[in-house]
């Protein structure tokens, strides 16, 4: 449940009234010397602006709320010099507040929660020894049997000095181990985070392995001693440096080494239109070497990755988090991150709302891509199917007339031998003449346009038939090859001879050979020759188109041409079966 937002200042006015009268009261005791004053107003004051900022930073994160408390606890520390009866014994049971105080916040950060059974030990016996077994100490503590200027203790049922030391002895070596406690669980926490939430603990973690390590040894110690004299000036100084250091990790959570316009301006970069790209700008904006980016495929309905692999949200006990890339209510990715940063909401929203836009930039630069090559396809099955309709019309139409018209001429030829003149009886066979080369011709035609062989036999007996009309020897090789699409049998033709058109009119070659394979998914066809070499796909109208048709149908073109060693021309088609 998020906390009131009145709740964190309310705290901090109350903290500020605390720290206003405890340095009154301390400095009207007299017993510590200046520094400690300067010392404690900078500390406790400093917890309690730190803890304002942090939950302005983040209203609902608890991290606020503990740095108040902490402050509050610090102040209240100094109510313990008032000459006022129940004022002293409340700063009697606040003696050691701040201690548990800074414990529970240096496990809670950065999230403001114990989210482990270790963490929430620690905290528990952190309040137990220096809240609950001093205030416990309390109920023997009589100031004056001590020795002690201080006012009557109002708690005090039993008067025991002997349990009384061992209550500050006890409390001390408690301290200690809860001190290497928390400092086991920081020296963990860093080595298992990831460079994000490094970024975000590395203020915190270092100041507080420092006051860890001074807490510590002064409780194996003593503070007493003179190492414990040398430890408490250190952990004086790591109460000053924590809070700098929260401040420290918030101020470059937020600014961040991410500039999130500079990351949108390389998104909009061609080079960032691809989804590898696009996981190597995220995983350098973020800081995050581990992110991993996936792409929304509706035909199988998951997500994909830059390797075409499945990528599945982590599960909440894992040490991964996800977070979805929506676009106008519609999936468009998942993005597999460091959880440390959903700590900073603000970024990750932004950088998540640049990858959507490269995304929907991606999938509409797909579709339209699809799009063209279905429309390329369409294009030449329509093309195809327009070239086997005129050729059927010149077998069925003029070819036919021409062949009737052909025949009446022949009869007329006959029937006038020897009773026409000559000169008109020639004219009329070299009409007759005329007839037949014109139908050779359009004979010849529509055979080009799509050869009978190719129509009732498939692709094998075709090719047959060109590698018979060859100078050359040609070397046949796999072709025992099913009936096809017919637009993947004319593709393939049309490369055959092309490729023969080539080797005769600029390869000066001795020998060529054809190979097909078919591999069920795919069928693979390579012409080569032996000749000079040299050829280019851009050198000529007929292989540049050659190579848009077979691009067209779906497949992939090459030519392999070094001077002097011969030329390969080869394709990778998609076998498709022939529709009935």
């Amino acid at each position: 449940m998020r906390l009131s937002r009145a709740l964190v200042p309310a705290i901090a006015a109350l903290g500020t009234v605390v720290g206003v009268a405890g340095l009154t009261l301390k400095a009207a005791d007299g017993s510590h010397p200046i520094a400690d004053l300067v010392f404690g107003g900078i500390t406790g004051f400093a917890f309690l602006a730190a803890g304002l900022v942090a939950d302005r930073r983040r209203p609902g994160n608890r991290v606020g709320l503990l740095m108040v408390l902490y402050g509050t606890g610090w102040f209240a520390e100094d109510l313990q010099f008032s000459w006022a009866p129940w004022i002293f014994a409340i700063g009697g049971l606040c003696a050691h507040l701040s201690t548990a105080l800074g414990a529970h916040l240096v496990l809670a950060y950065p999230t403001g929660r114990l989210t482990t059974r270790v963490q929430q030990g620690l905290a528990a016996l952190s309040y137990v020894v220096a809240v609950g077994w001093p205030a416990f100490g309390m109920l023997f503590y009589n100031p004056a049997s001590r020795g002690q200027t201080k006012p009557p203790n109002l708690l005090m049922i039993w008067d025991e000095p002997g349990f009384c030391q061992f209550v500050a002895d006890s409390m001390e070596l408690g301290g200690g181990i809860v001190a290497l406690g928390v400092l086991v669980v920081l020296v963990r926490r860093w080595i298992t985070a990831g460079p994000p939430l490094r970024l975000i603990l590395a203020p915190v973690f270092i100041t507080g392995v420092g006051g860890a390590l001074a807490t510590a040894v002064g409780g194996v110690a003593g503070y007493d001693s003179p190492s414990g004299q040398a430890v408490l000036l250190a952990y004086k100084a790591w109460c000053c440096l924590l809070p700098l250091g929260f401040l420290a990790g918030v101020l470059r959570l937020r600014i961040g080494p991410t500039r999130v316009d500079e990351l949108l301006v390389e998104l909009a970069s061609p080079a960032g239109a691809s989804i590898p790209a696009l996981r190597t700008l995220l995983r350098r904006s973020l800081r995050d070497d581990t992110v991993e980016v996936g792409v929304w495929d509706p035909a199988s309905q998951r997500y994909l990755d830059a390797d075409n692999a499945a990528l599945v949200p982590p599960e909440p006990h894992e040490p991964r988090t996800s977070t979805r890339i929506d676009f106008d209510g519609r999936p468009l990715g998942l993005l597999v991150h460091d959880p440390a940063l959903r700590e900073d909401p603000v970024r990750l929203d932004a950088v998540v709302a640049g990858a959507a836009v490269a995304l929907e930039r991606h999938r509409l630069a797909g579709a339209m891509l699809a799009e063209v090559e279905r429309s390329r396809e369409r294009i030449v099955a329509a093309t195809d199917a327009e070239r086997r309709r005129f050729g059927q019309d010149l077998h069925d139409g003029a070819q036919q007339n021409l062949a009737v018209a052909a025949a009446y001429l022949n009869q007329a030829v006959h029937r006038l031998d020897g009773t026409a003149d000559e000169p008109a009886l020639d004219a009329l066979r070299r009409s007759d003449q005329a007839l037949r080369d014109v139908t050779r011709e359009l004979r010849e035609i529509a055979h080009g346009l799509r050869p009978a062989a190719l129509t009732d036999l498939g692709i094998g007996p075709a090719v047959r038939s060109l590698a018979a009309t060859m100078p050359i020897p040609v070397t046949l090789t796999g072709f025992d090859v099913p009936r096809l699409a017919p637009t993947v049998e004319y593709t393939v033709y049309l490369l055959v001879k092309e490729a023969f058109a080539n080797t005769l009119k600029h390869g000066r070659a001795g020998r060529a050979e054809v190979v097909l394979r078919h591999t069920g998914a795919a069928l693979h066809v390579a012409v080569t020759d032996d000749g000079t070499g040299g050829a280019a796909p851009d050198g000529g109208r007929g292989l540049l188109g050659l190579q848009d048709r077979v691009h067209a149908v779906g497949g992939t073109f090459t030519v392999t041409s070094p001077p002097g060693r011969g030329t390969t021309v080869a394709a990778v088609l998609p076998a498709l079966a022939e529709v009935a």
